[in-house]
């Protein structure tokens, strides 16, 4: 690289602050940071489209078990950040699994009892996406994602269906169960909302 072009990056950098000390370039960006409204922030991001979290959830505030990405059974990208602020069930289902279906009316139940202050998210794998999709169209009231892969699956540690995640409002878990064992889940639920 020529020498005056690396001079020119290197001038460059210095006057962004990315060539100061770590003392300077921290004590930089706070004034600014702070400076700017606190109403400026939402305002933008709800000028960019897309997806909105409800009013109590804090886009910046993110946890790490909400941090993924997924496909819904209709083929849609789905963000994970998207259900942020409120306690959300993760239902981890296969098409072919007898214990699965017949949980369905108890899965529609605590989405409909819950509506507005529970996620419900169910997460087919172990077959097709055709397969998924078909059983997912069984299912109503329920944000349905397609996993045939199985990552997130692996993501959350389930591995057998029916399998369930209640996570609190924080993105902590608060509850699991693995095949079948659904008895406990509305009380579960009734205290993650409560």
């Amino acid at each position: 690289m020529p020498r005056p072009l690396v001079l020119a990056i290197l001038a460059v950098l210095v006057l962004s602050g990315c060539g100061g000390s770590a003392t300077e370039t921290a004590a930089e960006p706070t004034p600014s940071a702070t400076s700017a409204s606190p109403e400026e922030s939402p305002e933008a991001q709800e000028s960019t489209g897309g997806q909105q979290l409800e009013p109590e959830a804090e886009p910046e505030a993110v946890p790490d078990s909400l941090d993924f990405t997924g496909t819904t059974v209709a083929g849609a990208e789905f963000e994970g950040a998207t259900l942020a602020g409120r306690p959300t069930l993760l239902w981890f289902w296969a098409p072919w699994c007898p214990s699965c279906r017949g949980q369905i009316p108890q899965v529609e139940g605590l989405a409909e009892q819950y509506d507005g202050e529970l996620n419900v998210v169910g997460v087919g794998s172990l077959d097709s996406a055709e397969a998924i999709a078909g059983f997912a169209g069984d299912v109503d009231g329920v944000t349905h994602l397609e996993d045939a892969d199985g990552e997130l699956w692996k993501r959350f540690g389930v591995s057998e269906q029916s399998s369930f995640v209640l996570l609190d409002s924080d993105g902590s878990e608060a509850f699991r169960t693995g095949y079948g064992g659904s008895d406990e889940l509305g009380d579960r639920v009734a205290d993650a909302v409560g």
